[in-house]
């Protein structure tokens, strides 16, 4: 009971020194729980993945090759060190052979592609969301608008919009997360999603503007400015969205601070395929190869012409989109906003539907301080119960009405986000590319 009391006594009269000696062990068991957690988990997925590198491989088949682009200034520095603790050691142990690419600069990932071997199986993209939309727009600008490569997302980024829909959810458990996309591009189950182009309107100022392709969303306004401002509160952690809310400065879209967006749309409705616009869907045809004829002998003087009909190909319908006709597909609707939010996205996070879709929210006009708290917040907890009107079509023209909206702040010009990357608010035209690439999925 003596050395009880004495011990009181000394946390009594040391109360703070023991309290920082308290919170540093409990640190440090929960530090090393979950190193533990992680070790389980990892040994898990290795041993699942060991499986694939020892099954044998027969003379018919191939090694398959996979190239990775890496973006190690993703994460705030941290995605290299993340890609090589969680991700590369499963692709190693499944017998795959790992070519390795890093970006420099942004927008690096574009060039990129072009140097990826011919003979690569796949291509997976390790980094966050600008990451992504920079591989599929330097892919779609080179190779067509139908990727026949099959695309990984590694999610290695501060934001990882398409990765949170393939795989697990729950962004606490960021690992399982990492490990969960590394499996299934072993595995190689993929599935078709919707990409969408932006094109400019304005093509007088460029000799030859070049589009720029999404996967994820398109935001401009109220959304995107608080995201980017919560940022500079990481240090409150999970609280630094509700500080951002209320020390947000000058550069918000309300109509206290920058002013309200004011935009003409213009845009048609969605269409599963007709007479009018399946020429310009990729994705509507089939690709069968010709009639191989009989094997020539060597000595055949027309061998040559026949290894030559056993490269070509025939473009086929799959459907006969000719006799199909839809008075509504061709038909421009027109609608002048007037908003705080301007949320674009495609149909990914629900089922494969047949008729694909630009699904454009309309958010709320915050006029004061309260209704940014409560509006705000739900912005970015992605409640809809916020969205004013939406609207769905196949191609979108957002036409920015600037000298109508009052821009008092002096800070960073108005910006658009494309997979989080800011562009500069110009009148520009969205196009869905419906099932144009593939993704591994679980």
């Amino acid at each position: 009971m003596g050395k009880i009391a004495n011990l009181v006594k000394v946390v009594r009269n040391n109360w703070k020194k023991s309290l920082f000696a308290t919170g540093v062990v409990f640190y440090g068991v929960d530090y090393a729980v979950d190193q533990y957690r992680v070790s389980c988990l990892m040994r898990a997925y290795c041993e699942s993945a060991l499986k694939y590198g020892d099954a044998p491989v027969g003379k018919e088949h191939k090694v398959r090759r996979i190239t990775v682009i890496l973006n190690p200034a993703a994460n705030k520095k941290r995605a290299k060190k993340q890609f090589e603790s969680y991700c590369a050691p499963l692709l190693y142990l499944s017998g795959v052979y790992v070519s390795i690419l890093e970006t420099e600069k942004e927008g690096h990932a574009r060039n990129l592609v072009d140097k990826i071997d011919p003979r690569t199986d796949a291509l997976v993209i390790a980094g966050g969301d600008g990451t992504l939309s920079e591989a599929v727009t330097g892919l779609m600008r080179s190779n067509g608008e139908l990727c026949k490569i099959p695309i990984g997302v590694l999610p290695l980024g501060q934001r990882n919009s398409l990765a949170s829909i393939l795989f697990e959810r729950d962004d606490s458990n960021k690992v399982e997360k990492m490990a969960q996309a590394t499996m299934a591009i072993i595995k190689g189950n993929t599935k078709p999603i919707d990409v969408f182009r932006i094109e400019p309107l304005d093509k007088a100022e460029e000799s030859n503007p070049k589009p720029v392709y999404g996967v994820g969303t398109l935001e401009w306004g109220l959304r995107r400015e608080l995201r980017r401002q919560a940022e500079n509160f990481w240090y409150l952690g999970p609280l630094g969205q509700f500080a951002t809310l209320v020390f947000h400065g000058s550069s918000v879209h309300t109509t206290s601070n920058r002013g309200l967006i004011q935009a003409r749309l213009r845009f048609s409705p969605p269409c599963a395929g007709c007479n009018k616009c399946y020429k310009y869907r990729p994705d509507l045809v089939v690709i069968k190869p010709e009639p191989v004829p009989n094997a020539s002998k060597w000595w055949n003087f027309s061998s040559l012409k026949n290894r030559r009909l056993m490269t070509q190909i025939a473009v086929e319908p799959a459907v006969d989109y000719t006799k199909i006709n839809n008075e509504h597909c061709s038909v421009m609707e027109e609608k002048v906003v007037k908003t705080s939010d301007l949320y674009l996205t495609t149909s990914i996070s629900n089922e494969i539907s047949n008729i694909p879709k630009i699904t454009l929210k309309i958010g709320p006009v915050v006029d004061h301080q309260g209704q940014l708290l409560s509006d705000g917040l739900k912005l970015l907890q992605e409640n809809d119960s916020v969205v004013v009107d939406e609207l769905e079509a196949k191609q979108v023209e957002i036409t920015p009405l600037l000298e109508k909206v009052n821009y008092r702040s002096k800070e960073k010009e108005d910006c658009i986000a494309i997979d989080n990357e800011d562009y500069e608010v110009r009148p520009i035209k969205v196009t869905i590319l419906p099932n144009s690439v593939k993704v591994f999925c679980n």
